[in-house]
């Protein structure tokens, strides 16, 4: 590897450089680099201006030799370049034959992603970067005879980024639900099994999916019956309509984060079963439960994985639409190889919304979920039912599971339900009958939770309580660094018209300081969840403010844009003061009661 390069990966694009020093030559197949041609490709060049047009960002599939990249550079210095090379080997090749850390210095060259197991991460950042606009290229080689693969790439991108959006808008929807629930729960972290230390508990068993559909009603006693043979998993409000049958499951999940959930669990007979608890979820449903409960961080949970100092690849739960996805995975983790759903009607069949028992919404409400049922969805009985946008993503968020599990067998036992791709229909009676020489204790959860108790680290405690404290103290702190910077961008739009080397210097001025707050490291765990939207609209807007020569246009974006988001991070700080305030406040007090 040539010293230079690797010295440029390392500060620039660490992520590339830890992989290719775990290569081993020998593996490598030399036939895999991409040479180019050393003058400039003029006509590559300029159909791809046809393609780049007005974009901002641009994708480029394809690294090769780096020549093409720089005449990009050259001929765009006003875009960012977001780069995948999808062959480790070519790439590893290049940055051992020639020194190219000039290029791979260039600031417009804003990311390089290698292999197949970084091209998400280059998705998220380009959702994050791209306003209305993203040009999608290749290079020579792959426009003309791998066209099909960059029609694969990018479909594949649009996919990720149909979910990144509908994901932004459902964290902004919950965020001060979620931010506070993050928080409050991180004691009960502490002192609480973890789904990843039971995973493979229980392996070789099949779990029953229960959710709260219409069709749970018909195959009540059915549900009842296999109970002795199956895994019982309700998700969310289903144990309602277990509990009204006297039926109870062997685990309860819960993963919304609103305070109305409450009403879910006001009969104290639905908190009888083990819980698992997601960070997400409402933190007074757990606090009332005082043993046999499971805790669960989601991937998209910065903030808990900030204050737990917890790796995000070392979580096994993610996100969903539906709490019946977070019972799925829970499942699966714990050892399921066979899944069937129950009441998953992901739709109202005979215009009726849940099952009986399931009583947390009113009257009132179950009319405008029916009035807003404007689609249609076949059912298992080859019929069709009334659905709506909603129930639409549940089913296509259960089906992207089954997909991601494809060495488990799931099928479909919900009578008067939607299809569900990949989970075929089979009756309940048929799943009882495939099922009843097995048993399965009715405390098997509880036994082994009582054989595996939680060590308690009290080493831990303490540096969740120090970095709360921490927090606490740097959000005095960035008080008056905010209004430092917002007093100079009130200045920066006169001076561009009148005085713009000052106003270039200000800019500079302003740009140090802004990083001075963003690269604290819980900044960002925060911030994201507290504000999601308005950061992502400033991300998208950055690239613009960045590369913009105009200095009057440049000055306006950042009073607009940057002035924005620190008029709204300032009117954050008092709510999270008192959300750490309360969060430290219960970690002392459950940490108390162990001391005592």
């Amino acid at each position: 590897m040539n010293q230079a390069n690797l010295d440029v990966l390392e500060y620039r694009f660490p992520h590339i450089a830890e992989k290719l020093k775990s290569f081993n030559p020998s593996e490598l197949r030399q036939e895999g680099v991409l040479y180019e041609r050393f003058d400039k490709d003029e006509t590559w060049l300029q159909a791809v201006r046809e393609l780049i047009e007005e974009s901002k960002i641009i994708f480029v599939y394809g690294f090769g030799q780096g020549l093409s990249i720089a005449d990009l550079l050259e001929e765009f210095p006003d875009r960012w370049l977001f780069v995948y090379e999808p062959d480790e080997a070519s790439f590893n090749n290049v940055m051992s034959e020639n020194d190219i850390s000039l290029l791979l210095s260039h600031p417009n060259l804003y990311w390089i992603s290698v292999g197949d197991d970084q091209l998400r991460m280059l998705f998220h950042l380009l959702c994050s970067y791209m306003q209305e606009k993203l040009a999608f290229i290749g290079l020579r080689k792959f426009l003309e005879d791998q066209f099909e693969v960059l029609h694969d790439v990018k479909k594949e991108f649009l996919s990720y980024k149909g979910d990144y959006h509908s994901n932004k808008y459902v964290e902004n929807r919950f965020r001060n639900e979620w931010t506070q629930n993050y928080l409050y729960h991180l004691h009960e972290s502490l002192t609480t099994h973890s789904i990843e230390k039971m995973h493979g508990a229980f392996k070789g068993n099949t779990a029953i999916i229960i959710s709260s559909g219409p069709s749970l009603t018909e195959d009540i006693e059915w549900i009842r019956k296999i109970s002795k043979h199956a895994l019982i998993i309700a998700a969310g409000s289903s144990v309602q309509a277990l509990v009204k049958y006297g039926i109870e499951p062997h685990l309860c999940v819960i993963m919304d984060g609103h305070e109305v959930n409450n009403k879910i669990f006001s009969n104290e007979e639905t908190l009888q079963s083990t819980l698992l608890f997601t960070s997400s979820s409402y933190y007074g449903i757990s606090e009332r439960k005082e043993k046999n409960k499971i805790y669960s961080i989601m991937e998209n949970d910065q903030v808990s994985q900030y204050f737990l100092q917890i790796n995000k690849n070392d979580l096994l739960m993610r996100p969903t639409p539906t709490v019946a996805g977070t019972a799925i995975q829970t499942a699966i983790f714990l050892g399921a190889t066979q899944v069937v759903f129950a009441g998953q009607d992901l739709s109202y069949p005979g215009q009726k919304v849940y099952s009986d028992g399931v009583e947390h919404f009113s009257q009132d409400t179950k009319v405008e979920m029916l009035q807003r049922a404007v689609r249609q969805v076949e059912n298992v009985q080859g019929g069709m039912n009334s659905t709506d946008a909603s129930f639409m993503s549940m089913k296509e968020s259960i089906e992207s599971l089954i997909k991601y599990f494809n060495h488990i067998d799931f099928y479909n036992s919900t009578r008067l339900g939607a299809v569900i791709e990949g989970a075929p229909f089979q009756p309940i009676e048929e799943v009882y009958e495939g099922l009843k020489d097995k048993e399965v204790e009715k405390d098997l959860i509880e036994n082994w939770m009582s054989d595996h108790s939680v060590a308690i680290n009290h080493g831990q405690f303490a540096n969740v309580r120090a970095r709360i404290e921490f927090v606490e103290r740097d959000v005095v702190h960035l008080k008056p660094e905010i209004r430092d910077i917002r007093k100079l961008i009130n200045n920066i739009e006169g001076l561009s018209r009148t005085k713009p080397l000052k106003c270039h210097n200000m800019i500079f001025d302003i740009e140090e300081k802004w990083g001075s707050i963003v690269n604290r490291e819980w900044f960002a765990p925060i911030f994201e969840s507290l504000i999601p939207l308005q950061l992502a609209r400033f991300d998208r807007m950055l690239p613009s403010i960045v590369v913009e020569q105009n200095i009057i246009l440049k000055a306006s974006y950042i009073k607009e844009y940057l002035g924005g988001i620190l008029e709204e991070l300032e009117s954050q700080l008092p709510h999270l003061e008192g959300l750490l305030l309360e969060s430290g406040r219960r970690l002392d007090s459950i940490h108390n009661i162990m001391d005592a």
